[in-house]
């Protein structure tokens, strides 16, 4: 069942996304992205749920479309698939992640290539394993990067050059070379990464959560504004974000020296 291949759970304000085909190294299947795409719906809605994370179980984040899932499988049908799994809907439904109003971390073990590597991107913040490995493989098999995140969201975070040469190469690179160029926060052990996450989680959890909802908002509409658009934007949101209950425990906090009691309102 594809329940069982996309595993969530809610932990203590995180909520945790799991990629769960290991045997198929998490190739993903079109009922596997219609699955995530509920869920993101499910988490936008839930108050409870602060931080997301989205990683994968086994040896692999995930290592692109399961191009065997559907029947029978030849070269001239499966064209025909991917002509169908990526139409307009389809694309604009990996932006999702970047439309939940609270951060996503994602947590990347072992390889991420294609559309893994594309999901990587729509995540907020990237850390990776010793053992991860991330590649934009599409030129390699004749398309362009499938959900827009390679050629618009990559030059963002590496700078153009280096997008360029990892989308126009195809080549696969590792997880100090995803830390050198900027692609991932940090780097741990493998054993370590699911713990760093948390870690990175909770600290997240620390502020107001309308606040961080309107900052993450202000980020990416931030990529497509002009600066006097983008600050007149700014301004309407501190505005706003000055008539929550949230900033006046935010100053009474500090002034008490204890820690805010978040409401959310």
């Amino acid at each position: 069942m594809v329940e069982h291949d996309v595993l969530y759970a809610r932990d203590d304000g995180i909520g945790i996304i799991t990629l769960n085909r290991a045997e198929r190294l998490n190739a993903l299947t079109h009922e596997m992205l219609h699955r995530i795409n509920s869920l993101i719906e499910d988490i936008k809605r839930d108050d409870t749920v602060r931080v997301v994370i989205l990683t994968g179980n086994g040896r692999a984040f995930s290592a692109g479309t399961d191009l065997t899932d559907e029947v029978p499988q030849t070269a001239e049908t499966e064209i025909e698939l991917m002509k169908e799994r990526f139409s307009t809907e389809y694309r604009q439904s990996m932006w999702f992640f970047n439309s939940i109003p609270k951060p996503v971390i994602c947590a990347i073990n072992g390889a991420a290539v294609g559309i893994g590597a594309e999901f990587t991107l729509h995540c907020d913040i990237r850390i990776a394993a010793e053992s991860a490995r991330w590649g934009q493989v599409f030129v390699l098999r004749g398309m362009v990067p499938d959900t827009g995140a390679g050629t618009y969201l990559l030059p963002r975070i590496v700078g153009l050059s280096k997008a360029c040469e990892l989308v126009f190469s195809g080549d696969i690179i590792d997880a100090e070379e995803m830390l050198r160029i900027g692609l991932v926060s940090k780097v741990v052990p493998d054993a370590e990464l699911m713990p760093t996450a948390r870690e990175m989680a909770k600290r997240l959890t620390r502020g107001a959560p309308l606040a961080v909802q309107m900052a993450k908002q202000l980020m990416y509409t931030g990529l497509e504004r002009t600066m006097e658009a983008h600050q007149e934007a700014t301004r309407y949101c501190f505005q706003l974000s000055c008539r929550t209950e949230d900033f006046q425990e935010g100053i009474r906090s500090f002034f008490e020296k204890r820690e805010p009691c978040w409401r959310g309102k």
